[in-house]
């Protein structure tokens, strides 16, 4: 049987498992199977795009099944056939100038006028294969697709780096059960990933560079990996001043001029809508990536030292990105242990760290330090308990005794960490 895997990212941008199923075989049939399942399992809406190879199978079974995603197809695996259909000298000489076509043209004419002269410079026009390619520009070139949201995505590699993650722990001589035991357990090691993410995004506090209200204020609503990215834009838009060229009624045009990781100087233009208080840029980023470009900040700089408004603030990047109800098609709230588990545990730090802020500079803090631990250690009581055997279905009764034998802690408290506890060891038994 095939595994077939479908991934993409969570709010930290680390690549999480979607779904997955075992095929019999790979016909158009096969996939628009598993699509379906897909389109049952989605609360409300298709995704929006869905990246693999040329595989005409599932190219057909995505126009049947997702006719309303978009289907682009990876750029790594159409980059990585250059060197098959262009014999080497060519390729040595002109791999550079298609690369340069392909990933800095941000519009549809400087791609096709790039591509056109690296062709005739190559003197490549009877390669049929690169013919099919460039009649199939829409579903690859960033931009023909970069309006579409795709996190930033362009390629299957996360899938390929995934399966290559999950080969640590399962191989083709796994029996089925055995196949199931080593596959929950990898997803463990992923989710505990997941919930280190989060921790330090609960923990720790990231270092501000500028004295701008937007920074402090995306400090606090990203999750670290995607506000260091932001950093990164504002910080290379102080060196952008955007100039206004023209102006009606309802718009603006501004053009701004910045230089890439290569020196390389470029203008862009900016179109700020005046009746919906929204201004795009060329480059795109925002549309695809869901990040606002360094030269929509340098814009918004201009209304003075504001915070950066929700119009630009993408909810999937954010830190609550999880924490909201979602419903099904017959808006029936769906809840999952992973997202309880991680509303119990921001929960919980929230009011730890409340109680150690206001008890370290006070003689409060014995008795703190000595009834935590004495907490931690009722806990792992309980826990070694539920590891023998001892709590099964009469475990809520042996833990009210616990509870009702040491009135002298916080019984709420004590509740919630056990039940944390019972919730951790039911997901992931063996963290503990």
């Amino acid at each position: 049987m095939i595994f077939a895997s479908l991934v993409g990212v969570n709010n930290h941008s680390q690549t999480v498992l979607f779904a997955c199923a075992f095929l019999s075989d790979e016909r158009t049939e096969s996939f628009i199977w598993l699509f379906e399942l897909l389109k049952e399992s989605m609360p409300t809406n298709n995704p929006k795009m869905i990246i693999t190879d040329q595989d005409p199978a599932m190219t057909k079974a995505i126009a049947q099944s997702l006719s309303n995603t978009f289907h682009r197809y990876c750029s790594w695996h159409i980059l990585e056939k250059f060197s098959t259909y262009l014999n080497a000298i060519i390729y040595r000489n002109f791999y550079k100038d298609f690369q340069q076509c392909i990933w800095e043209s941000e519009c549809l004419e400087e791609f096709e006028r790039k591509w056109v002269t690296t062709i005739e410079k190559a003197s490549l026009y009877d390669n049929d294969w690169l013919k099919s390619i460039f009649e199939i520009r829409s579903r690859w070139v960033p931009a023909y697709v970069n309006h579409i949201f795709s996190a930033g995505i362009s390629s299957s590699q996360r899938a390929e780096s995934f399966h290559a993650f999950f080969k640590k722990y399962v191989s083709k001589k796994n029996l089925l059960m055995d196949f199931i035991l080593r596959f929950n357990r990898a997803l463990a090691h992923q989710r505990h990933e997941e919930l280190r993410a989060d921790h330090i995004n609960i923990k720790e506090k990231p270092i501000l560079k500028l004295p701008l209200e937007m920074e402090k204020q995306m400090a606090g609503i990203y999750t670290r990996k995607i506000f260091l990215e932001f950093q990164d834009e504002l910080w290379h838009s102080l060196l952008i001043m955007p100039q206004l060229v023209r102006e009606n009624a309802t718009h603006k045009m501004y053009m701004v001029e910045s230089s890439s990781n290569e020196g390389v100087s470029r203008v862009r233009e900016i179109a700020y809508d005046k009746v919906l208080n929204y201004a795009s840029c060329t480059c795109k980023k925002f549309e695809s990536e869901g990040i606002p470009c360094r030269h929509i900040l340098a814009f918004l700089r201009l209304f003075g030292n504001i915070p950066l408004l929700n119009q630009y603030i993408m909810n999937r990047w954010t830190r609550v990105a999880k924490s909201q109800i979602i419903s099904d098609k017959q808006s029936i709230e769906i809840s999952g242990k992973c997202s309880s588990m991680l509303m119990w545990q921001a929960k919980l730090f929230q009011l730890a760290s409340e109680v150690i802020d206001k008890a370290i500079t006070n003689e409060e803090a014995i008795i703190v330090n000595d009834g935590l631990q004495s907490l931690l250690d009722k806990i792992k009581s309980v826990v070694s308990n539920m590891k023998s055997g001892c709590i099964s279905e009469k475990g809520p009764h042996k833990m009210r005794k616990i509870i009702n034998k040491h009135r002298n802690l916080n019984l709420k408290l004590i509740v919630l960490l056990l039940q944390v506890c019972m919730r951790k060891l039911r997901d992931d038994p063996w963290v503990c």
